[in-house]
């Protein structure tokens, strides 16, 4: 969850304020102070063509990865889409009333760059919003770090362009649009505080997808669970940030002791372990946690799956291994964090979408809708609504 931090609240401002005036050219000043790079010297504006020669250089292992990767995200979103009720209506007493439900007309993907290139995310975020209809999709990462994988994602994605360009700066030019860069209708993706600080304050001038924070995931297992499956899950997360959590939940002691003695060292100190009295305590643990990842290592995991209340991503036993879903079962590994998940959902075709309701009179006056209208404007004290109704 992002914590409010007022200092880094006015920095963000301040670099969102002057992209906004100033466009392309704070754009640069800010690639010069916080990424030692001068865009105005170093293209940083990449098309299909370019995307397209990545997906070729990359080493054929990968690009076969990113392509199974890629076929199995689509299908689960094509499959998501499928089961999405995109336009009903209904009637009661003479007036139809429903939705409709449109794509949006372009999308920002913000793909990180900081300690790792994330082409995984290119795909997670990028092919939902393809897979939904939207016609354009862009993305940033910061220049330094851009590698030809990453590049050979969008190409995989659909990605129209990317942009070389990382942190609040980025944000505020997807967000505002610049000579270069075109607005968007919503910003998806992950960041780092900054980032996401940066979405914070350009909603409501576009779309975002909601406000991460760093990695998390909660293993629940008992006694007859791998204790190295258990490490493992642990440690995965971890591994993507010095503030990424994790957090143990178990009734057995010993198989704690167990699982903490695989956990190395410079580790420990973003892993909690939760011994629980029983299956009720535990349960309860997990769901005011209301994990990012949740693995399920415990016997018969789907009868508890309804019982869990919320979750990101839910992984049902010890041969579901979170990393799976970080890359290739198919839903997006853009998830809320910070106990968002008890609000909010993972990244889908759905936030993509955006729904318009639909109101027709089919046969004249429907005297009790009427009524209750005007008998509603008038408490109101609206009476030019109340006027409209009888005109």
């Amino acid at each position: 969850m992002l914590e409010e931090n007022s200092e880094i609240g006015r920095q963000v401002g301040k670099i969102i304020e002057r992209v906004r005036k100033e466009g392309d050219r704070a754009v640069r000043f800010y690639a010069r102070k916080f990424d030692g790079v001068d865009l105005s010297r170093t293209r940083y504006v990449f098309t299909r063509p370019d995307m397209s020669r990545a997906l070729k250089r990359i080493d054929p292992a990968v690009r076969s990865a990113l392509r199974e990767s890629r076929r199995r995200i689509e299908f689960f979103h094509r499959a998501e889409l499928a089961g999405i009720t995109r336009n009903w209506s209904v009637t009661l007493d003479g007036i139809r009333a429903g939705q409709i439900a449109r794509p949006l007309g372009r999308a920002g993907l913000y793909v990180p760059g900081g300690r790792y290139p994330y082409p995984s995310t290119v795909l997670m975020g990028g092919i939902p919003a393809k897979v939904a209809g939207v016609k354009t999709v862009i993305a940033a990462t910061p220049l330094k770090n851009l590698t030809d994988e990453v590049l050979a994602a969008c190409a995989l994605a659909g990605v129209e362009k990317l942009f070389g360009m990382g942190g609040p700066a980025a944000v505020a030019a997807m967000a505002f649009g610049t000579r270069a860069v075109p607005k968007v209708d919503k910003i998806v993706g992950p960041g780092n505080r900054y980032v996401t600080e940066a979405k914070r304050q350009v909603f409501g001038r576009t779309g975002i997808d909601g406000l991460a924070g760093p990695s998390e995931v909660a293993v629940w297992a008992d006694a007859g669970s791998s204790p190295e499956s258990a490490a493992g899950n642990l440690l995965a997360q971890a591994e993507h940030d010095p503030a990424a959590r994790g957090a143990l939940i178990t009734t057995d002691r010993a198989f704690a002791r167990k699982v903490r003695s695989l956990i190395p060292g410079r580790f420990l100190g973003q892993i909690s372990f939760h011994v629980e009295r029983d299956r009720g305590a535990a349960l309860r643990r997990v769901n005011a946690l209301s994990p990012e990842h949740l693995v399920l290592a415990v016997k018969n995991p789907r009868a508890l799956l309804r019982k869990v209340r919320s979750a990101g991503a839910v992984f049902l036993g010890d041969g579901t291994p979170v990393p799976l879903g970080d890359y290739a079962a198919g839903p997006s590994h853009i998830l809320p964090t910070g106990g968002a998940a008890a609000f909010s959902s993972g990244l889908s075709v759905k936030d993509f979408l955006a729904w318009s309701s639909v109101i027709e009179n089919v046969s004249g006056k429907s005297a009790r809708a009427w009524k209750a209208a005007r008998t509603l404007a008038e408490t109101e004290g609206l009476r030019l609504h109340a006027l409209a109704l009888r005109r």
